[in-house]
């Protein structure tokens, strides 16, 4: 490594540079990066909610810069959102990998950390992948491999266990302005935490919120929950509503269900079932389980809405399938 990422405290904030002729394009907008944009000042897209438009954008721009090393990355992801089986966004990354060590290492680490595009889960090589992105940290692009290796340090995958060094390279990248190490950290608090309770609960907050101003929209909707029960934090139902929105509008499920759920409690606003379902809709798009399960709840019920049973079925089916044991039972009731 070029210096151990568990001991640089220097705060970094790097951007990926691009070619310079290189311009934004329908797939840096459709499947970019927004932490890591390709061009500078690329929104990006959390998620990918039309992937086939994605697809073709990035071929598109493919072809017009065949010299780009970045765009693969990009078509790999847009595939990956289509069919998380392609095996072909392998092949993409690994082309990629030529002039982007770094950010290919961390979603090849991906792929076999979450069984992706064909392949086996696979902690040991998910490490090792994640393992040569951090070797060049503190480039940002060496950020999401670097923050996935301190979990599986901190959690004893694919490798020896190493809390201690896993939580200073959280620390370390949370402080350099990388948003999801943040998130991380708060997480991995929240589940290892010794000490005083009120003085975690404050910590876990802070980095969710730091998270948040960092601009990963999973830390926004957790902070904006520490917000709706005052843990950690002052009670501001109206902010967290507000990140809970921030979150939603920008792809991340886990906001739009807490939407769902001011709307169906009225908690600060008029209760509205309808608008609960339309949130927890997204939500469920999204693979929040939750979300499915509340959803295909209020609709197999009609409560307060046009009672929907086929609807419901796909609710629950969906959110069976993503682990939710209740949701199958439920499921197999209304059959």
């Amino acid at each position: 490594m070029r210096q151990s990422p568990a001991v640089c405290a220097a705060p970094l904030l790097l951007m990926v540079a691009a070619p310079l002729w290189a311009q934004e394009t329908d797939c840096d907008r459709l499947a970019g990066f927004p932490s890591i944009p390709r061009v500078d000042g690329a929104a990006g897209a959390y998620a990918i909610p039309h992937p086939d438009a994605a697809i073709a954008a990035c071929e598109a721009a493919r072809a017009d810069q065949p010299g780009d090393f970045f765009l693969p990355v990009l078509l790999a992801r847009a595939r990956l959102a289509a069919d998380p089986e392609d095996h072909g966004a392998v092949d993409l990354l690994t082309a990629a990998a030529e002039g982007l060590p770094a950010l290919a290492a961390g979603e090849l680490g991906r792929l076999y950390e979450n069984g992706l595009a064909g392949l086996p889960i696979g902690d040991r090589q998910a490490r090792d992948f994640y393992r040569q992105a951090c070797n060049d940290w503190p480039e940002r692009q060496a950020a999401p491999g670097c923050t996935r290796m301190a979990v599986m340090m901190i959690e004893g995958r694919g490798g020896p266990a190493d809390q201690r060094g896993g939580f200073a390279l959280l620390d370390n990248l949370c402080r350099s302005g990388w948003g999801e190490a943040c998130t991380q950290q708060a997480f991995q608090t929240d589940l290892r935490g010794t000490g005083d309770f009120d003085a975690i609960s404050r910590e876990i907050a802070r980095l969710f919120e730091a998270g948040c101003d960092e601009g990963d929209l999973l830390a926004c909707s957790q902070f904006g929950f520490r917000l709706e029960l005052g843990d950690g934090t002052a009670l501001d139902v109206a902010r967290a509503q507000t990140l809970y929105r921030r979150a939603c509008e920008g792809g991340e499920p886990q906001g739009c269900s807490y939407l769902g759920e001011i709307y169906r409690s009225g908690l600060g606003v008029r209760p509205d079932l309808a608008e609960a379902v339309r949130f927890f809709a997204l939500g469920c798009d999204g693979n929040d389980p939750y979300a499915c399960v509340t959803l295909g709840d209020i609709l197999s019920d009609g409560r307060g809405v046009g009672r929907d049973v086929p609807r419901a079925l796909v609710a629950l089916e969906r959110a069976c399938g993503l682990g939710d044991p209740e949701a199958c039972d439920m499921a197999d009731t209304l059959r």
